[in-house]
């Protein structure tokens, strides 16, 4: 007697299952995927997990043409996303207190060790249904960029009063805070407005500036760095709990490979974008010793106020003791 040809059919299909199938994860950047910073993800985080014969793999839909960068939070929490890469500054409107992320200054291996990571965990986990699995570019920060020679204090530090600034919430407190007037526009307008003279000059991640060509339109470059980059990946906590635990495990492993890959990455690019600039011929105004430690006071108190308008007095004296270090 034979047996009926869809049975056949269902073991064969059966015996051909591989032992254990891999889950597949959709993601996201906030950024275009040719941004600087998303392709450190990219290289780091999605390519060595997709590389691995493990649990997982990652499927890139795209950058914010997917979700927009004010929209992806939602779409990570509603469970249209499985994995979120974006800058903490982005996430504010939902996490407000996200916006204290770029404040640290003690790295990641503190963050992680003396537990403000995981405060920060369950902040994601509260408000945005999110497992938070890395904190990542830690080691790149901003720089103030001038088309003009800007003036000086009497302390020697740089005064923006006159000047309009190309800004967005990272850069704003700065600006205002150095007497320079906040101007919004697109990024990809920088170069416009440079040359009509709408705007004096910007804020910009201490990384990515060659990749579009911006050291041709600014003659200045304000030293030291400020703040520091806080990038995250965030995985929805429903999809986070269903995994196995060979899928988390893997996960979170390239999670903490690429923290620390993608420091040596930014001060590698961070190093070449100072070498560009300086072949076109930016000039560094550098401030040092008092002058420095008053600059960088300035742009880190101004930050601090408002984080402290956003999420009051308490919760920024907690944030502060734990993530950042005064001089």
């Amino acid at each position: 007697m034979t047996r009926p040809i869809h049975a056949l059919a269902i073991v064969a299909a059966i015996v051909a299952l591989p032992a254990s199938a891999q889950e597949v994860l959709r993601a996201q950047t906030a950024l275009p995927t040719q941004h600087t910073l998303s392709k450190s993800f990219t290289k780091h985080f999605v390519d060595v997990i997709n590389a691995e014969d493990g649990a997982v793999q990652v499927n890139m839909l795209g950058g914010p043409e997917v979700n927009p960068q004010d929209r992806a939070v939602a779409a990570l929490e509603r469970g249209l996303l499985d994995i979120l890469w974006i800058p903490a500054a982005f996430t504010t409107g939902t996490i407000p207190e996200a916006q204290a992320m770029m404040l640290q200054n003690i790295g990641i291996d503190e963050l992680r060790a003396n537990g403000s990571y995981d405060h920060f965990a369950n902040i994601f986990a509260e408000k945005a249904n999110a497992h938070f699995l890395a904190w990542a570019e830690t080691s790149a920060g901003y720089y103030l960029y001038l088309a003009t020679e800007p003036a000086m204090t009497e302390d020697g530090v740089v005064d923006l009063t006159g000047l309009s600034m190309r800004s967005t919430g990272a850069y704003r407190p700065i600006i205002e805070a150095l007497n320079g007037s906040p101007v919004a526009i697109p990024s990809g307008d920088v170069p416009q407005g440079l040359d009509r003279g709408v705007i004096n000059g910007f804020g910009w991640p201490t990384v990515g500036l060659e990749s579009i060509g911006l050291q041709d339109s600014v003659s200045y470059r304000v030293e030291p760095q400020f703040y520091n980059l806080a990038n995250i990946v965030l995985v929805n906590q429903d999809k986070w709990e269903r995994l196995s635990d060979e899928a988390r495990d893997q996960l979170s492993r390239v999670a903490l490979a690429y923290e620390q890959l993608s420091i040596d990455e930014m001060n590698m690019m961070g190093e070449a974008d100072i070498a560009a600039a300086d072949a076109a011929g930016v000039q560094a105004v550098r401030m040092e010793g008092d002058a420095a430690a008053s600059y960088l006071s300035t742009a880190f108190d101004a930050m601090w106020n408002s984080v402290r308008g956003n999420v009051g007095d308490d919760v920024t004296d907690e944030l502060r003791g734990m993530i950042y270090k005064a001089d």
